[in-house]
């Protein structure tokens, strides 16, 4: 079974909180965010613990419960009959949707939903499945997947002791493989010979020390007592004996000497290669087992770039194929990838209230057409650098690396004449978009996935074409659609928009040479420059991008730059062109969020 939803009320750092999930889950957002609080929730649910200690309440605040809710998708037969689930399924879509409430001084609560609505709610209705009995409905968590949380910074010894999950799965290997050994055979049989021999108690001091005891209980009980050895060797030996050794340069040497990043790929190997062993011996069919969570902290760390990329792949594709589902919280924007189905990204922040809110995006890019997500996904595979759009508290969004390298330079420029502060210059990514057909599909993310922008696009209104022929209507047309998408969406927002009034090197005096390479010869001229001998319009936009106030403020909406072009092509464009409909490439996911949220307000 699969988990797709987690619900987390008044645990620690989170009031409310409510996640979708896939199999990649990376949470993102600034330090102090409870991001890691995600992953201990998850923890904390499938644990045994019948009462939680004040301190993990919200605010330390007990007259709420802590309350963890979860829904479980696409169950297997055999999940199906499990006795913790069995009698516990949600109705109306089979679905495995379970509880645990921790009013605080009382016993938790554990219950699952057999009818009424899916929300996560505290309510009573429809919470009538006891998920198979046991205390506090203790069935529930042989049923619940077994978590492995691997934190950003431990010691790898403390996950190689006998009962790590580490070792367990380690262990579970070796017996299996010794299990069937002839020579084990052989040494089970002579074990259990031994066995009976002791438990004879032929022995005269076992015998002494045991009538002993007897004496000393029989004014208790009349039940006799005696000692039997149980003796089972394979657990014996794979206890003892079974450690993992890395053999550097012919010395061999245990797991705790090596670095950070190998500890913490090794044990993520450990799993991947029992689940692999599994599925080649055992016949393993996906689901069929217990289901497998691995909740990691910034995988990336302590990993060199290319090991970490290979570790993404790695951990990526384990997770498509079925093995387990990741949830990862990472600062890393190259952890990033929604450009496969599964894949969720959520961002966390804070509000004016101190609370955390949730931003988030999956592999369907908010129901994009086709065109435009495979567009999207496409930047997002050959540009990773993209993917700092949902890192950033400010972004600029330009067409091309020139602009790029004038917004940062003329940024670098700024903070040194003092007129722009280092800290805004240096949280704010200036992002290539690799042209306006790929600039309006951005756009459309960033609007529900909350984020400013300040959005910078060459007007494109020309004449002649790049052969210096005159512009057919058709083209014209075309142009004139994009530009008004691209300020529709920026203004749905309220988000700035500039162009340039042709293209950027349009905005250059008349010393600018282009030369063969167009960024670097931005980068050559513009680097030479004083501000003041900065193009003019080139500069405004640049200090408006970055939040500086205008002693006038730029006004480049379509309508005014319009009227200052005019040629017969054009104005017949004008005249024949209509906009298209807003339904057709806006994507307001946002508002119907908002519409969820006013409507689960209770009226007072």
């Amino acid at each position: 079974m699969k988990l797709t939803k987690l619900t987390i009320r008044n645990f620690k750092g989170i009031k409310e909180l409510s996640l979708n999930i896939e199999n990649i889950s990376i949470i993102i957002g600034p330090n102090n965010c409870s991001k890691s609080t995600v992953l201990e929730a998850l923890c904390q649910f499938g644990a045994k613990d019948l009462n939680l200690d004040k301190n993990l309440y919200h605010r330390h605040d007990t007259s709420n419960p802590v309350s963890f809710h979860a829904t479980f998708s696409e169950l297997t037969e055999e999940e199906i009959n499990l006795h913790g689930i069995k009698a516990s399924l949600y109705e109306p879509t089979g679905e495995f949707i379970v509880r645990a409430i921790y009013q605080y001084g009382v016993k938790v609560d554990r219950a699952s939903k057999l009818s009424g609505s899916k929300e996560h709610d505290l309510e009573t209705e429809g919470w009538d499945g006891k998920m198979g009995g046991g205390v506090n409905g203790s069935h529930f968590l042989s049923a619940f997947p077994e978590v492995i949380y691997i934190p950003a910074v431990k010691d790898a010894s403390d996950d190689i002791k006998d009962k790590s999950p580490y070792m367990k799965t380690l262990a579970a290997l070796y017996k299996d493989v010794i299990h069937g050994l002839d020579e084990y055979k052989e040494a089970q049989e002579k074990t259990q010979l031994l066995q009976d021999k002791i438990n004879s108690h032929e022995n005269e001091q076992i015998k002494f020390f045991e009538d002993e005891v007897q004496g000393f209980l029989k004014e208790v009980t009349a039940t006799k007592i005696k000692f039997n050895i149980e003796v089972n060797p394979l657990d014996e030996i794979v206890s003892t004996s079974l450690k993992p050794n890395f053999d550097f340069n012919g010395l061999d040497t245990h797991l705790a000497h090596q670095g950070n990043g190998v500890q913490r790929t090794f044990m993520l190997s450990i799993l991947k290669g029992f689940k692999m062993y599994l599925k080649k011996y055992k016949g393993e069919e996906k689901g069929t087992n217990r289901p497998l969570i691995i909740a990691i902290e910034e995988p990336e760390l302590y990993l060199h770039p290319h090991l970490a990329r290979v570790f993404k792949d790695t951990l990526y594709s384990l997770a498509d194929e079925g093995f387990f589902q990741v949830l990862a919280t990472s600062h890393s924007p190259n952890f990033i990838d929604l450009a496969k189905p599964h894949r969720t990204l959520a961002k966390l922040s804070l509000n004016d209230e101190k609370n955390v809110i949730l931003s988030q995006v999956n592999s369907d890019i908010y129901g994009l057409p086709v065109q435009d997500k495979e567009k999207f996904q496409a930047l997002l595979r050959f540009n990773p650098n993209v993917n700092e759009i949902f890192f950033a508290n400010n972004v600029i969004l330009v067409e091309g690396d020139t602009e790029v390298i004038a917004l940062k330079l003329i940024g670098e420029k700024l903070v040194q004449s003092g007129a722009l502060a280092s800290e805004i210059y240096n949280r704010t990514s200036v992002v290539n978009c690799a042209g306006k057909g790929t600039m309006y599909v951005i756009l459309n993310v960033l609007n529900n996935f909350g984020i400013r922008y300040t959005c910078i696009h060459d007007f494109d209104i020309t004449e002649n074409n790049k052969k210096g022929e005159k512009r057919a209507v058709s083209s014209l047309k075309t142009v004139l659609t994009l530009n008004h998408k691209i300020e529709t969406l920026c203004n749905i927002k309220e988000n700035k928009k500039f162009v340039f009034q042709y293209t950027f090197e349009a905005e250059m005096p008349e010393d600018y040479e282009k030369g063969s390479s167009k960024s670097f010869a931005a980068f050559e001229y513009l680097q030479e420059k004083e501000l003041g001998d900065m193009p003019n319009g080139l500069l405004n936009i640049v200090k408006s991008s970055y939040g500086i106030i205008l002693q006038q403020e730029l006004d480049h909406s379509n309508a005014i730059l319009l009227e200052h072009y005019n040629w017969d092509n054009l104005n017949q464009a004008k005249s024949e062109w209509t906009p298209p409909d807003d339904d057709t490439y806006v994507i307001c996911v946002w508002k119907e969020e908002e519409q969820k949220a006013q409507e689960s307000i209770s009226p007072i």
